[in-house]
C-alpha cells in the first residue's frame, strides 16, 4: 500500500473551507445593546434619627416620588436609607426578538448608571432629611417581588403616609418575601454633581431570567459600610434619570453548526482518502 502526502494547496483549502463554516452562523450578527433611560417607580426608605429634621422615627412613612434615591447606614447621623427602583424591560426584550428572533439571543451583560445632582464628596444636600455625599461601599439585591407602589411625596424628601401598598421602610419584609439575590456589593466614589457612574451587575440567573421575560425588575440598594453617603436622582427628577443597559449577544443556530460540522467531516474524509491508496 502506497501512502502519498496531501497536496499543500489541497491542505490549505480544507483549512479555509473549515474556518468559513464555522464562521458562517455568526457572520453579520454582533452583540447589541440596549438603555432603558428611567425606571417605572423608585422611592428611597428611612429610619429617621434624633438628628434628623423630619423625624427619629420615619420607618411607616412613604418616600416615593420624592425626586431623589439615598443609601445611608444606620449609623449614619440622619439615619438609615435605602432605596428601591423598578425597571421594566418589554422595549428591550421586543427589539432583541426584532433583531434576532425570539430565543435566538442570550444576555451577556447588564449595566447600572447613576448620578446625582449632589455628587461631590463632603457635599450637603439641600434637604436636611439627608446625609452628608461620603465615599463607601454598598450592595445591589434583585428582589422576586414587583408588586410595591412607589406612593406619591410631595417633593424631594418630603414624606407621604402611605396606604396598605405603598412602600416604606416597614415594607421591607413584603419585598424580601418572594426570594432576592445578591448582585454584588460597589464602592461609590463621589464624581461630582450630575456625572454617572457605572455598575456592572452580577448575571446571576433569577436576574437573567426576569429581564429577558421581558417584565419588571426590581433592584434593592443598602449600605455595605458605615461610610457610604450615596444620593441618586430619581425618576422623577428633571434629568439624569436612572439608566439600566442589557447587552445581548446571538445565539448560532443548531442547524448552521449542524452543517458547519458536516463539512468539516467531509474535509478530513477528502485528506484521509487522498492519504491512502
Amino acid at each position: 500500500m502506497k501512502r502519498t502526502a496531501l497536496n499543500p494547496k489541497l491542505h490549505l483549502t480544507y483549512i479555509g473551507i473549515s474556518i468559513l463554516m464555522f464562521a458562517l452562523p455568526i457572520v453579520g450578527e454582533a452583540a447589541t445593546s440596549y438603555t432603558i433611560n428611567n425606571t417605572t417607580a423608585d422611592a428611597f426608605l428611612a429610619t429617621g434619627s434624633p438628628a434628623n429634621p423630619v423625624g427619629s422615627d420615619l420607618t411607616s412613612l412613604n418616600f416615593g416620588g420624592a425626586g431623589t434615591l439615598a443609601i445611608s447606614a444606620a449609623s449614619s447621623p440622619k439615619g438609615r436609607f435605602d432605596s428601591i427602583i423598578k425597571f421594566n424591560t418589554a422595549a428591550a426584550i421586543n427589539q432583541f426578538n426584532t433583531t434576532y428572533g425570539a430565543g435566538n439571543w442570550t444576555i451577556t451583560g447588564m449595566t447600572l448608571s447613576l448620578a446625582s445632582n449632589f455628587g461631590a464628596q463632603g457635599e450637603q444636600p439641600n434637604n436636611g432629611i439627608f446625609n452628608t455625599i461620603n465615599a463607601g461601599s454598598f450592595g445591589i439585591n434583585w428582589l422576586g417581588y414587583d408588586n410595591w407602589t412607589e406612593g406619591t411625596a410631595g417633593g424631594m424628601g418630603s414624606p407621604g403616609y402611605p396606604n396598605n401598598s405603598s412602600v416604606s421602610f416597614n415594607s421591607i419584609p413584603i419585598l424580601f418575601s418572594s426570594g432576592y439575590a445578591s448582585l454584588g456589593t460597589y464602592f461609590y466614589s463621589p464624581p461630582g454633581d450630575n456625572l454617572y457612574l457605572n455598575y456592572s451587575l452580577s448575571l446571576d440567573p433569577n436576574l437573567v431570567s426576569d429581564a429577558a421575560a421581558g417584565g419588571d425588575v426590581s433592584l434593592y440598594f443598602y449600605a455595605a459600610d458605615d461610610q457610604v453617603g450615596y444620593l441618586f436622582n430619581a425618576r422623577s427628577f428633571a434629568s439624569n434619570h436612572p439608566e439600566l443597559t442589557l447587552t445581548v449577544a446571538p445565539v448560532p443556530e443548531p442547524g448552521a453548526f449542524a452543517f458547519s460540522t458536516l463539512v468539516l467531516g467531509g474535509c478530513f474524509l477528502a485528506r484521509r482518502s487522498k492519504r491512502i491508496l
